[in-house]
């Protein structure tokens, strides 16, 4: 009879092949030979190799550009106004009082191309969706709950009325099935079984 894995056997063939698998890429790799056009090249004294690092930047050159770059970024200053001046200045964030408290006194402006932007605000339409109080917390609130089932109906058919009728129920398939086998009685194949196949 063929032999099958269980789950654990199975669990014991990935972890064999996953080391076996890690055992040959560990394994170091040794160049015994170097070939130029198929000729073996044997090291000497004339044999040189030119490794061309001056299209690279070396440390301080990076430093320098990174300080460069950022030295560029111009900064802002923040000016509290009464009102926004006909034109603005670029860099300066314009704070204009409002009528809020705590932290939010302030409505801020920055001037973009030729005209302010105003930061921090967007109006967003929310009326499509239902408020916390317009949403129903009980199925008896639902409009639409009067079909669900509250009792079984009485057209539904029971086992013992399926079996009177001559159709098959759970308990009378179970009595049909001797002659197959079940997933109980297959022999699995042992952890033994399976290191020996990795054996070499």
């Amino acid at each position: 009879m063929a032999k099958f894995l269980d789950l654990s056997g199975l669990q014991h063939a990935i972890t064999k092949i996953k080391e076996w698998t890690i055992g040959r890429l560990n394994e170091e790799v040794t160049i015994k030979v170097v070939k130029v056009n198929g000729q073996p090249l044997n090291p000497d004294g004339s044999k040189e190799v030119n490794v061309d690092l001056s299209t690279y930047a070396i440390k301080t050159e990076v430093t320098q550009e990174i300080a460069q770059a950022v030295s560029g970024i111009q900064g802002f200053d923040a000016q509290v106004v009464e009102r926004l001046p006909q034109t603005g200045k670029k860099g300066i964030l314009y704070l204009v009082a409002n009528s809020g408290n705590g932290q939010n006194v302030y409505d801020e402006y920055l001037w973009v191309t030729d005209k302010f932007e105003k930061l921090g605000t967007r109006e967003i339409d929310l009326t499509a969706y239902a408020k916390k109080s317009e949403i129903p917390t009980k199925v008896s609130q639902l409009a639409n709950d009067s079909g669900f089932l509250t009792a079984v109906p009485e057209e539904y058919v029971t086992d013992s009325e399926l079996s009177q009728k001559g159709y098959e129920t759970t308990q009378s398939v179970d009595g049909k099935l001797q002659s197959y086998v079940k997933t109980s009685d297959l022999e699995t194949i042992t952890t033994g079984e399976i290191d020996s196949l990795f054996q070499e």
